[in-house]
C-alpha cells in the first residue's frame, strides 16, 4: 500500500480547520441564523475530505515498488501566476473595507481575468458587474449581512 503522505496531511490540516470552525461556530451560538452556512459547508468539507483522503492510498501490484506521486516541477510561466494570484486577493482582502466591496470586488475580479488572459472587453465588463450585484443582492437579502459599499450608499 502506498500512501500520498504530503497530499493527506495537508487535506487532513484542511479537515482539521472546517471541525475547529463548525465547533467553534457551534460553541459560540447555537441559532439557526448563525449556523445555516456554517454547518452544511462544514460537513460538505468533510465528505470532501473523506473523498480526498480515499484517494491518497494506492494499491500495489505484486512486485511492484512503492512510488509516491511524483510531482513534477512546475511549468514555466506558473510560479509568477501563482504569487499574483495570491498577492491580489491579499490586497482584495486589505483594500475592500477601505474603498468598499463594491469597487474592490470589481477590481479584483476584473483584475484576475486581466492577470490571467482574458482579452475580451465584454467578458470583462460583465462578469465582474454581475458577480458583484449577485454577491452584494446575496450579502443583503439573504444573509443581512452588511457590507462597505461605495456605489450603493454604505452600509446596506
Amino acid at each position: 500500500m502506498a500512501v500520498d503522505l504530503p497530499h493527506l496531511a495537508f487535506a487532513t490540516a484542511i479537515a482539521a480547520w472546517c471541525i475547529w470552525y463548525g465547533i467553534d461556530a457551534w460553541r459560540a451560538q447555537q441559532t439557526v441564523a448563525n449556523l445555516i452556512m456554517i454547518v452544511p459547508a462544514t460537513i460538505g468539507g468533510l465528505i470532501l475530505y473523506l473523498v480526498v483522503a480515499f484517494g491518497c492510498f494506492h494499491g500495489l501490484k505484486a512486485g511492484q515498488a512503492e512510488v509516491l506521486c511524483e510531482r513534477g516541477k512546475l511549468e514555466k510561466g506558473k510560479g509568477p501566476k501563482i504569487a499574483g494570484t495570491m498577492a491580489m486577493l491579499i490586497a482584495f482582502v486589505i483594500v475592500g473595507p477601505t474603498v468598499g466591496f463594491d469597487v474592490a470586488c470589481l477590481l479584483y475580479i476584473g483584475g484576475m481575468l486581466l492577470f490571467l488572459g482574458e482579452r475580451r472587453l465584454i467578458p470583462l465588463i460583465l462578469i465582474p458587474a454581475i458577480f458583484c450585484g449577485l454577491a452584494i443582492y446575496c450579502f443583503s437579502q439573504i444573509l443581512y449581512t452588511p457590507l462597505p459599499l461605495f456605489f450603493f450608499g454604505g452600509d446596506n
